[in-house]
């Protein structure tokens, strides 16, 4: 039996990014065949006004359209060979979408758009992680020659494969360049000078790649919370990408709960995640209920599966505190607090209808 739970969370950065990976590109291709489905609905005449990229690419013709699934597939394989120096490789393939199972042209096209989308994401990940470890993989490891091979001759040749290493995040932040400025202002014989400021680079670069790896892991974290709850048929509130960086509350129930409902709290200082059981009350009504103990118990059967499913996708919850169900008196809050799901949604305007027909 369980009351309230405390959990540290625990992020391993690779498999939570690949994860996070995985989800938008299943979600990519999931909405692509919807948004196929509706178009081969359409008059033939009105789908040529749809400015759509599933219809673009499908207009090329059923053979070329299959030679791109081959060369995106093989593009997806080459990624997966080149990440073998730096993680598994059934970490990367596990983000490969199905293949379609029809030869539908827009359903194809719908899934070479989020593979082509699923390479860039993963293509920046990886380089993002060698950038981080280049002090355990050496300065050469890099993906698809996007860092020179090149042997180092000079302090010039140093820092361009250092800035080489971040060129995927986009403007360098001034104080990466104004350093690297420096080194390329030094004269030309004040090697301790250079040697100085080369090692400061290499720890600004260092703390930039830090810092983008934690934010990209910490919205995943948010996106694979999110996709976990629902898989296990869970309703749940809309979660904000910032929940892991901000900290903040999300709510979530199954049908048929009734008042019930699980609040998740999470300290993003602390990293720390707390669950309990709350019950929405009217104002009116704030009375205890026998029905609380049961509430807590269920839910106790059901979180065991929750960190089963965060775990598969790299988020550890460390349980560190868990209180037997009615050893602390089921929260009450008042309903108009909290988020409406949806077999409340529809049970209000059914009762709205049946009140307007009325009068």
């Amino acid at each position: 039996m369980s009351g309230p739970t405390t959990a540290i969370f625990v992020a391993d950065p690779i498999t939570v990014l690949f994860s996070g990976a995985a989800i938008r590109a299943a979600q990519a291709v999931y909405a692509g065949y919807a948004n196929a489905a509706d178009l081969r609905d359409e008059q033939q005449g009105h789908r040529a006004l749809v400015h759509n990229e599933l219809v673009t690419a499908a207009s090329s013709g059923g053979e070329a359209l299959r030679q791109e699934v081959q060369a995106t597939e093989a593009e997806f394989d080459q990624i997966a060979s080149l990440a073998m120096r730096l993680v598994a490789l059934d970490k990367i393939t596990s983000t490969r979408p199905a293949h379609p199972d029809s030869n539908d042209e827009l359903q194809l096209a719908a899934y070479v758009r989020s593979m082509r989308a699923l390479i860039k994401e993963l293509r920046s990940i990886l380089l993002t992680e060698s950038a981080l470890r280049m002090d355990d993989l050496g300065q050469e490891v890099s993906l698809d020659n996007a860092i020179d091979q090149a042997a180092e001759t000079g302090s010039k040749t140093t820092v361009q494969r250092l800035l080489a290493r971040i060129a995927h995040l986009g403007e360098l932040p001034q104080e990466i360049a104004s350093v690297a400025k420096e080194i390329a202002d030094a004269p030309f014989m004040d090697s301790e000078r250079v040697q100085l400021l080369t090692t400061e680079l290499r720890l600004r670069i260092q703390k930039r790649v830090e810092a983008v790896q934690a934010q990209a892991v910490q919205e995943a974290s948010a996106l694979i919370l999110l996709q976990s709850l629902k898989d296990l048929g869970y309703q749940v509130e809309e979660v904000s990408s910032t929940l892991f960086v901000e900290g903040g509350v999300v709510h979530f129930r199954r049908q048929g709960w009734d008042n019930y409902m699980v609040k998740m709290r999470v300290d993003a200082k602390t990293g720390t995640t707390n669950f309990n059981v709350i019950r929405a009350v009217e104002e009116a009504n704030n009375e205890r209920s026998v029905l609380d103990h049961l509430a807590e118990d269920r839910w106790c059967s059901e979180f065991p599966a929750l960190l089963q499913a965060l775990d598969v996708r790299g988020i550890h919850l460390n349980v560190t505190r868990r209180l037997e169900a009615g050893e602390l008196p089921v929260q009450l809050v008042q309903k108009a607090k909290l988020p409406k799901f949806e077999e409340e949604e529809i049970a209000e305007r059914t009762t709205k209808l049946q009140t307007r027909e009325l009068k």
